[in-house]
């Protein structure tokens, strides 16, 4: 079985999030590590593509427009996804697609009036339905893909409410609530909780009230649009009758502020990742393709206590930084947004390291927002 982080596959495809406004995503210029319909259209052959996962939370009648920067031609299709392993039937061909546009290019986007009450392509929606949108160009483009959505029929309802997800009201709850760190005021955001029974389920608002009697140590991941990545480990300490409430606290994006992920790590005297760095990076991958404006310089950091900062270990912090460039090149991200750079020993965490998890914590990247 194939797995992927490019948003080129099917694997890789960047979760929709915020339906109020449009999608930009940048063509990566490859069709990713797989053509996925060389068995399902023969005369097709994918080039360059981007994958979408999109989750409505719809009764009625979904709609989207798609444009390309300068024109770009394209084509499209869209699938129904049954279950979570569509990615997996895909690549057996068994599934195809409910919507698609195959045999001619749109030069000029999908025709379109935002105020029409009639956007093309258009389907009927139920809640649940999940769907997955792949959108392709024949050339190398690079540029950007836009997607304009509309919903129209009953929504699900997640803006400034408290979503109990408790089956006993009466039962003890851990509550997490979603503020500005500036503010302090309310932000719906997109989170995944993994410790309360609903591993790896996508919630959207903005207070969240879960079981406590089944809760475990929580592992809280939020990536919103116009905030920093937030990943945190919560140790639960409270008895099994008693209520707790964790503050998540999202920071706003801005130029000079570093992206922390703790996460991206090496092996020793190595640009080689641990495994432990593999969801890291998909992470921070999925955090460009959502804040698609945003410029980094990738910060290289090495393991030398007491040593001089020799051609050696600087050239190890460099090609750390490179490794990770290269990763996000490859998976789709401009290199115009990319910069890295190394810092040899000159940085590092624990300047006398006394254990493997300090030495560990030395040798890593940072990520640094430069615009």
């Amino acid at each position: 079985m194939h797995y992927s982080n490019s948003f080129a596959d099917c694997f890789g495809a960047v979760e929709v999030l915020d339906y109020t406004n449009e999608s930009r995503v940048q063509f990566p210029g490859n069709y990713g590590h797989r053509d996925d319909f060389m068995n399902m259209f023969p005369d097709f052959h994918e080039a360059n593509s981007v994958w979408l996962r999109l989750e409505p939370q719809l009764k009625g009648r979904f709609e989207f427009e798609i444009f390309t920067e300068n024109n770009v031609d394209f084509s499209y299709l869209l699938f129904k996804a049954d279950d979570n392993s569509f990615c997996e039937k895909l690549e057996n061909d068994e599934v195809k697609p409910i919507l698609y546009e195959m045999s001619s290019y749109y030069d000029k986007g999908i025709e379109g009036d935002p105020r029409d009450e009639n956007f093309k392509p258009s389907i009927e929606t139920e809640m649940q339905d999940v769907y997955y949108l792949m959108i392709h160009t024949n050339s190398t483009y690079e540029g950007k893909v836009r997607i304009r959505y509309k919903r129209i029929g009953k929504i699900k309802t997640t803006v400034s409410k408290i979503q109990d997800f408790r089956t006993n009201e009466k039962e003890s709850m851990i509550r997490i609530r979603i503020r500005d760190k500036e503010t302090m005021e309310p932000v719906e955001a997109n989170m995944i909780v993994n410790g309360v029974g609903m591993d790896n389920a996508l919630f959207m608002g903005t207070d969240f009230i879960f079981s406590g009697s089944r809760a475990k140590d929580l592992h809280i991941e939020s990536n919103t649009p116009g905030y920093f990545l937030f990943v945190k480990d919560v140790e639960v300490t409270k008895k099994a009758d008693e209520n707790a409430d964790v503050l998540i606290e999202l920071e706003k994006l801005s130029a000079g502020k570093k992206l922390l992920l703790e996460d991206i790590k090496f092996y020793q005297d190595s640009d080689e990742f641990l495994p432990i760095a593999l969801p890291a990076l998909k992470r921070l991958l999925d955090f460009l393709a959502v804040n698609d404006e945003v410029k980094i310089q990738i910060q290289g950091h090495v393991n030398a206590p007491g040593l001089e900062n020799t051609n050696k270990i600087q050239k190890l912090s460099d090609d750390r930084a490179k490794a990770v460039k290269k990763f996000l090149k490859n998976n789709g991200i401009s290199v115009e947004r990319l910069e890295a750079i190394g810092f040899g020993n000159t940085q590092m965490t624990y300047e006398k390291p006394k254990s493997l998890e300090e030495e560990e914590a030395n040798r890593r990247v940072e990520i640094l927002i430069v615009d």
